[in-house]
């Protein structure tokens, strides 16, 4: 079982801005949520951990660390948000009027040397299933960041969720069963231990 989680909030989360790959921390909203998501887990027999190396993502998985008594979490920069090129820095709001379809424009030539759907759906796709064919069968979370978790979700459901469909909340938890080569979503969203 795989369990894709988003990261806490942050001072940019809170304030609309694209964060990308700058490497903002966690806020004081962020922290706690951490450890909501943390509490959460912590009798769900997590055996491994992996996060993205930007802050936000290790200051969230070391919460969960902590709370499930794992001593080692792996960090990796395929794990990493979509870099959002120029447009870092930005109130979210000019990225639509600059690139109206940002999250949906499969197979368009990206502005503003921004990755592409495509490149950061491959990164995470591959880095996903060499941790699920490492883990053989375990319980394994992963933090990383909004953007590129939803392209794995649209990968996995045709479109039917994912990029351009779905509003990840911050510690939202997204889990997967990865068996005989194939991904399926078991659920999606969840944000029950923010309530």
């Amino acid at each position: 079982m795989l369990y894709l989680i988003r990261h806490g909030q942050t001072e940019w989360n809170k304030k609309k801005l694209i964060q990308g790959q700058r490497n903002i921390g966690l806020d004081e909203q962020g922290m706690k949520q951490a450890q909501q998501v943390a509490q959460f887990l912590k009798n769900e027999g997590i055996e491994k951990l992996y996060s993205s190396d930007l802050t936000r993502a290790y200051d969230t998985a070391a919460a969960i660390a902590a709370a499930s008594g794992i001593n080692d979490i792996e960090t990796c920069e395929r794990l990493r948000e979509r870099s959002f090129g120029q447009l870092e820095g930005k109130p979210a709001a000019s990225l639509r009027d600059l690139v109206p379809n940002y999250d949906t424009n499969w197979g368009s030539e990206a502005l503003y040397n921004m990755e592409s759907l495509e490149v950061i759906q491959d990164r995470l796709l591959k880095r996903l299933t060499e941790i699920m064919k490492e883990s053989k069968g375990r319980k394994v979370v992963v933090v990383s960041h909004g953007a590129i978790i939803n392209t794995f979700i649209h990968y996995v459901t045709n479109g039917e969720h994912g990029t351009g469909k779905t509003a990840l909340q911050n510690t939202s938890i997204t889990t997967f069963i990865y068996e005989d080569q194939k991904w399926k979503l078991q659920t999606l969203n969840n944000h029950s231990h923010l309530i």
